[in-house]
């Protein structure tokens, strides 16, 4: 009960459909297996998982001469930049429900967007089970559209404030890419049905015994 209290009116919807979804697999003789990760080591893994394509794009960047000659940025690209930043923080949120949605039944309405105040993280999650493949892709949706995307039309352009953008993206999509290395595992499980986590990072794993 004390947990509950802790929890929004939204988390514990979410938790609710959670419990509901959970009772069907169970019954239907699935596993159930539960891929979590805490907040300390996902920030650890983003650099371990993410680093190193932040670092490529850094040195492709840096050895294709698009941004030479445009000198140190001033206080206005600085503030754009940071705006930016935060913009697209939202938008990575919005881009996994772009993801998850086209594979969802009640499209919109199984995804919900929301903020951990604690820490003033934003989140989306999706409230119906997924096969992993389809799981991975909304999980990646970011990583692929702010990171690689982003830093293409960067060297297309030769616009230095893309380019910037996209090694800070990559490195935000680390969480992602961490549980995208712990999904691996259930890509060539036929059944096998992926279903959010409701509190934590991460998801379960419904595995047809």
């Amino acid at each position: 009960m004390a947990e509950e209290k802790k929890l929004s009116p939204a988390k514990q919807k979410i938790k609710a459909n959670y419990e509901e979804q959970r009772e069907y697999f169970i019954s239907q003789g699935y596993e159930e297996r539960t891929e979590t990760i805490s907040i300390l080591k996902a920030n650890v893994m983003a650099f371990v998982t993410a680093g190193p394509f932040a670092v490529l794009a850094l040195l492709i960047g840096i050895l294709s001469g698009r941004f030479y000659g445009e000198g140190v940025m001033d206080m206005k690209d600085m503030i754009v930049f940071w705006c930016l930043f935060l913009a697209f923080v939202f938008v990575h949120e919005l881009l996994h429900g772009v993801g998850w949605v086209i594979w969802t039944k009640k499209k919109w309405k199984s995804i919900y967007i929301g903020m951990m105040w604690d820490s003033l993280t934003p989140y989306c999650h999706c409230k119906e089970p997924l096969k992993p493949k389809q799981y991975l892709i909304g999980g990646l949706t970011p990583f692929l559209v702010l990171g690689v995307g982003m830093f293409m039309l960067s060297l297309i352009v030769g616009n230095r404030m893309f380019f910037l953008l996209s090694i800070v993206n990559f490195i935000c999509a680390g969480g992602d890419t961490t549980i995208a290395c712990m999904l691996f595992r259930y890509l060539k499980e036929d059944s096998v049905y992926i279903l959010d986590h409701p509190t934590e990072g991460g998801f379960i794993a419904y595995v047809k015994k």
